[in-house]
C-alpha cells in the first residue's frame, strides 16, 4: 500500500487498485473491511492470480459476466472471512468492499448458483484441486522465506469432518462413530497448514500420506538444515519410514504396543525404589532395537515407562525414529505435537471446517480444504475480515481494527507496521 496525502489526512491506497481511497473519518463504511486486507496479501504474494491460467474456461465469453479468478477470489476471500455458506453470496455479492477486492468495481459479484456451479465443475476437478493445491504452496512460500529457523517440523495428523445426508465420499468411520468425511492435514509446528486433502470417511487415518507429504518435501527439504516429521501411530507404516530414510528426513512416529515391544521391555518394568519426586510420577527411558515383520531393517524405538501415584501398573509408550538425539529429546519432540490438535480445532472453529451439512439450495458437493486454508492459514486468532466483521457489529458503525491484531492474524506474517495505525475506523470510498 502507499500512504497518500488529501487535503493533510491520512489516506492509504492500495497498490492493487490506486483507485480504492481508505481514510480515517469515520462516514459510511461496510462491515467487512477485511476483504481489501485479504486481496492485498493476496496481491502482494501473487497467491491467487496464476489460478486465471490454471482454470480452463470453457463458457462462451459473450455471455460470462464473471471471470474464473473474479469467482474462486470471491468463494476463497467469503470462506476466509467466515461465510463458509454458499448462500452467503447472494447477499455479499453487492457489498462495497467485497466487489473492489474481486475487481467487480460497480458490479455485483457472482451469487449462489453461480458459485455453486464453479465448485462442482471446476474447483471439484483434478485440475481445479490441483490449482488450490498451488494457491496453498504459493501462500507457504511466502511464510518459508520469513521463517529465521535452520529445521522445519511437520506434524501430520486426520480428523473427522461430520457430514448430514447422501453427499459424496461420505461414509460411516468406526473410530469416530459417526458419519463423515475423514480429511488429511500437515502443519508446521507453528501451526501453518503446509497441506490438506478431503477424503472418503471410511479411509484409513495414513491413507494417502505420501502423495501429501512428497511435494512438500520437495519444495522445502533444501531450504533447512533439519526436517523433522511428527505422526501417531496411524501413520507408523514402513513406507514412511523408507521414505524419510531416502529424503533425509527425520521421523518421530508413536508405535503401538505388541507382544514382542512387551517382552523386550519386561526387564525395565520394576517400578523405582526410592521416593517418588513432588510430580508423582517416576520415569523410565529404554532404548531399543526392534524389527517387525513388515519391516525391512531394524529401526530404534525408544520406550517410556511412567509409574503414577496410585496405579498398580505403569504407562507404556513407544516412539520408532531415525534420530540420533538422546532418549529424553526424542520423547521431548514427538510431545510437542500433541499442538497439532489445537491447530486442526482451531481451523474447524475459525473457518467453520467442521461444516458438512448441505443447506438448502447449495450444491452437494463440499469444498475442498484447501480454500480455507490459503490465505488465513487456519492460524490462532480470528480472520481479518472476521475480525472486523465482529467489530464493525459490537461496536457500532465503525470498524476498529488494531495494528497488532491485524500481523498476528494474517497466516501470512505481514510487515504492516506502516501501514494501519495502532487503531482506526475504516472507511472505504471510492475517488473520482
Amino acid at each position: 500500500m502507499n500512504g497518500s496525502g488529501e487535503e493533510q489526512r491520512e489516506t492509504i491506497r492500495p497498490e492493487f487498485n490506486p483507485a480504492i481511497m481508505i481514510d480515517f473519518q469515520g462516514a459510511k463504511i461496510t462491515s467487512d473491511t477485511g476483504f481489501l486486507l485479504l486481496r492485498e496479501i493476496d496481491e502482494r504474494f501473487c497467491i491467487l492470480a496464476p489460478m486465471g491460467t490454471e482454470l480452463e474456461d470453457t463458457r462462451s465469453w459473450v455471455h460470462s459476466k464473471h471471470s474464473q479468478l473474479q469467482m474462486a477470489r470471491q468463494r476463497v476471500y467469503q470462506i476466509a472471512a467466515g461465510y463458509e455458506d454458499c448462500n452467503d453470496a447472494d447477499f455479499l455479492r453487492i457489498d462495497p468492499a467485497l466487489r473492489l477486492a474481486i475487481g467487480k468495481e460497480d458490479k455485483a459479484g457472482a451469487g449462489q448458483s453461480r458459485l455453486s456451479r464453479l465448485e462442482n465443475e471446476v474447483l471439484g476437478t483434478e485440475a481445479g484441486l490441483k490449482a488450490l493445491e498451488n494457491a496453498l504452496t504459493r501462500s507457504n512460500d511466502a511464510l518459508m522465506k520469513r521463517k529465521k529457523k535452520q529445521r522445519l517440523i511437520v506434524d501430520v495428523d486426520s480428523t473427522e469432518d461430520p457430514a448430514h445426508g447422501k453427499q459424496e465420499n461420505v461414509a460411516f468411520n468406526g473410530h469416530f462413530g459417526k458419519n463423515c468425511f475423514h480429511p488429511l492435514f500437515a502443519f508446521t509446528s507453528d501451526g501453518d497448514c503446509l497441506g490438506a486433502k478431503l477424503r472418503p470417511g471410511n479411509v484409513h487415518s495414513a491413507d494417502g500420506i505420501l502423495p501429501i507429504l512428497d511435494p512438500i518435501v520437495k519444495r522445502y527439504r533444501s531450504r533447512f538444515i533439519l526436517f523433522w516429521l511428527r505422526g501417531d501411530a496411524a501413520f507408523a507404516q514402513p513406507e514412511v519410514y523408507e521414505y524419510c530414510e531416502g529424503e533425509r528426513v527425520t521421523y518421530f512416529i508413536r508405535l503401538s504396543a505388541n507382544a514382542v515391544l512387551n517382552r523386550l521391555i519386561d526387564p525395565y518394568l520394576t517400578r523405582p525404589v526410592g521416593r517418588p519426586p513432588k510430580s508423582g510420577i517416576q520415569i523410565r527411558l529404554v532404548d531399543l532395537r526392534y524389527q517387525a515383520k513388515t519391516w525391512d531393517r531394524e529401526r530404534r524405538v525408544v520406550a517410556k515407562i511412567e509409574w503414577h501415584d496410585g496405579e498398580l501398573f505403569p504407562r507404556i509408550g513407544f516412539i520408532v525414529t531415525n534420530s540420533k538425539l538422546p532418549a529424553g529429546k526424542v520423547v521431548k519432540v514427538y510431545n510437542g505435537r500433541g499442538d497439532v490438535e489445537n491447530r486442526i480445532k482451531e481451523g474447524k472453529n475459525a473457518l467453520r471446517g467442521q461444516s458438512g451439512q448441505v443447506a438448502h439450495g447449495s450444491a452437494g458437493l463440499q469444498p475442498p480444504p484447501h480454500a480455507s486454508a490459503i490465505l488465513p492459514h487456519g492460524r490462532r486468532g480470528q480472520t481479518v475480515s472476521g475480525m472486523a466483521h465482529q467489530a464493525s457489529h459490537q461496536g457500532g458503525s465503525e470498524s476498529r481494527v488494531s495494528r497488532s491484531e491485524v500481523a498476528s492474524s494474517c497466516g501470512i506474517s505481514l510487515p504492516l507496521g506502516p501501514v494501519l495505525p495502532s487503531s482506526v475506523p475504516v472507511r472505504v470510498k471510492k475517488s473520482g
